[in-house]
């Protein structure tokens, strides 16, 4: 057997690799003492080293080392090469720029950055001084009959005058309509909407339909704006699809525009809108600027405003309802008739400044008690007047021979003649009982129910229909319903806010509740009766809040 050298190979190869695992070991103590830098390079020839050392010692393939030594010089040469021709100095002039580059943006952004702060404080500042200012204004106004529409009228020649503007409208809300209303106009306001085709286009016949127009929510540069809730800076509105021309009377060439909402914390409830005329300078951003810091200072000073108003009006209505209530029980009869045949039983639980209920029962002669139930639209002093209205005319019908239901047509009638603007509607429940005959006869018109307990088989049913209420037409025709009764049956009739009012749950009593009672109880006389249904309604209400009258009648014949 001949021995070679390449016999003694693998010794060699072990020392090589032995040597790189020290290099890698030194070169990480060095990068980790921050000695010098080291580059990523040294690792990866020293890797390569001893990847290829360890291969060719196990395979004996010893030409894989050399291509490790060749990939490992090849890597390290591109390294050398930039190192041999870099310059430092310029290497550290740069990297000073680039410092200094950074630097400069730093104060640059920093000195941006204070000038935006300095405008926001400015922005905010102004705000401050226009609330200040309309705050202090704004308690001039809480003694005015017409305080809103005078704090808007002031608010309005503020703006305009801030603005120098040629025109100015402020319009509110009318949520029950979905509309928009001007509440104050001052100067030329060219109208920026389409005018109805046979307006004239006269000055003064503009000017009044833009006073008394109400604008839709959409269809109209008005509308749009309020819908968005976002103000709008139009400084030509020649160019902005928006705006319709009506021309080409020079009256009606529209000019610059600014729309600024008025908001509240539920929503958007107004709008500002000011004009100014096409020969005159145009509105800058400026203006549009202070046009939004009022539109938001008026926004912040309306709340304290409509919560006065509120606070006046039920202040108003306590009062009134006080004083209403205090007549309204002068207008029941203060004891009960005791009539031969029939037993009686009422009750009334009246809410606080609604006093919308009234019963009656006229004893006009032997074959005529008439039994009245009704219950008036309104709160307070109005209901009260229209009560009154009704009980006049009723007490002076019923004494003739006509029947129920021409008795409440002449009832009608008369409250229909009434053209005041207060509510005069009411529904309004009619029972002449004849004691000769034991018949009844029996109109009703609106909401109140009129029951008939039959004591032969023990049932109950709802005689009545919902009807239009009283006072609503003079033409209106009401049906008359005549019943012969016996022994032990009851007729029954309450106001909707008995058999409306509410449990704990939001449920109502309903009038299956009141027919179960009656029912329930039709054995005892009409006073147990009502006081029966009366222990359970407070059961079944518990604590809860009502928010109507509350009132009841039964006749039971003995």
């Amino acid at each position: 057997m001949t021995t070679t050298i390449d016999s003694f190979l693998s010794t060699p190869l072990l020392i090589s690799a032995g040597i790189a695992a020290l290099l890698v070991i030194f070169l990480l103590l060095i990068k980790l003492r921050k000695k010098a830098k080291i580059s990523y390079i040294f690792f990866v020839v020293a890797a390569i080293i001893i990847a290829g050392s360890l291969y060719c010692y196990y395979t004996e393939y010893y030409i894989y080392y050399v291509f490790a030594i060749i990939l490992a010089q090849a890597i390290t040469l591109p390294y050398l090469i930039v190192k041999a021709f870099d310059n430092p100095q310029k290497r550290e002039e740069k990297k000073a720029a680039k410092r200094a580059a950074e630097i400069a943006a730093t104060r640059d952004a920093d000195m941006v950055s204070k000038q935006i702060v300095a405008e926001i404080e400015e922005k905010h500042q102004r705000l401050l001084d226009v609330n200040k200012d309309l705050i202090s204004k704004l308690s001039s106004f809480f003694s005015s009959d017409n305080s809103m529409e005078n704090y808007l009228e002031y608010c309005n020649d503020l703006i305009a005058q801030r603005v120098s503007a040629d025109g100015c409208l402020i319009l509110m809300a009318d949520d029950y309509d979905n509309t928009l209303a001007v509440k104050s106009f001052k100067g030329s306001f060219p109208p920026p909407y389409k005018l109805p085709d046979d307006l004239p286009h006269k000055p003064i016949r503009v000017e009044t339909n833009l006073r008394f127009a109400q604008f839709q929510l959409e269809g109209n540069i008005f509308g749009e704006i309020f819908s968005s809730g976002e103000p709008a800076f139009i400084p030509d509105s020649i160019r902005d699809p928006r705006i319709y021309q009506n021309g080409p009377e020079e009256f009606l060439r529209c000019g610059g525009y600014i729309f600024a909402p008025i908001k509240q914390p539920e929503g958007v409830v107004g709008l500002i809108a000011l004009a100014r005329l096409p020969d005159k300078e145009k509105f800058t951003k400026q203006d549009f600027d202070t046009v939004v810091i009022l539109a938001d200072a008026i926004s912040t000073t309306m709340k304290p405003l409509y919560s006065f108003l509120a606070y006046a009006e039920h202040t108003e209505l306590n009062k009134g309802g006080t004083i209403a209530s205090k007549y309204q029980k002068d207008l029941l009869p203060q004891k009960l008739p005791v009539i031969s045949g029939i037993t009686i039983g009422c009750f009334s639980n009246p809410m606080e400044g609604v006093c919308g209920d009234y019963y009656d029962i006229i004893v006009s002669r032997k074959d005529r008690i008439s039994f009245i139930m009704a219950d008036v639209a309104g709160k307070g002093m109005n209901s009260l007047i229209v009560m009154i209205m009704i009980r006049a005319i009723l007490r002076l019908a019923v004494n003739t021979d006509q029947s129920a239901s021409t008795i409440m047509s002449w009832t009608n009638r008369g409250i229909c003649i009434e053209t005041s603007k207060i509510d005069h509607f009411a529904s309004v429940a009619l029972i002449n009982y004849d004691a000769t005959t034991k018949e009844v006869d029996i109109a009703t018109c609106g909401n109140n129910p009129v029951f008939i307990f039959k004591a032969a088989d023990k049932s109950i049913k709802q005689i009545s229909e919902p009807t239009e209420p009283m006072g609503v037409a003079k033409e209106t025709e009401y049906k008359n319903q005549v019943f012969k009764l016996e022994s032990g049956d009851i007729v029954a009739t309450c106001t909707d806010g008995l058999v409306e009012s509410l449990n704990e749950n939001g449920v109502q009593y309903s009038v299956e509740n009141l027919k179960k009672a009656i029912v329930k109880n039709c054995n005892a006389n009409a006073k147990d009766i009502t006081s029966r249904v009366k222990d359970d309604l407070k059961k079944y209400c518990s604590t809860a809040q009502q928010y109507d009258d509350q009132s009841l009648l039964v006749i039971k014949i003995q």
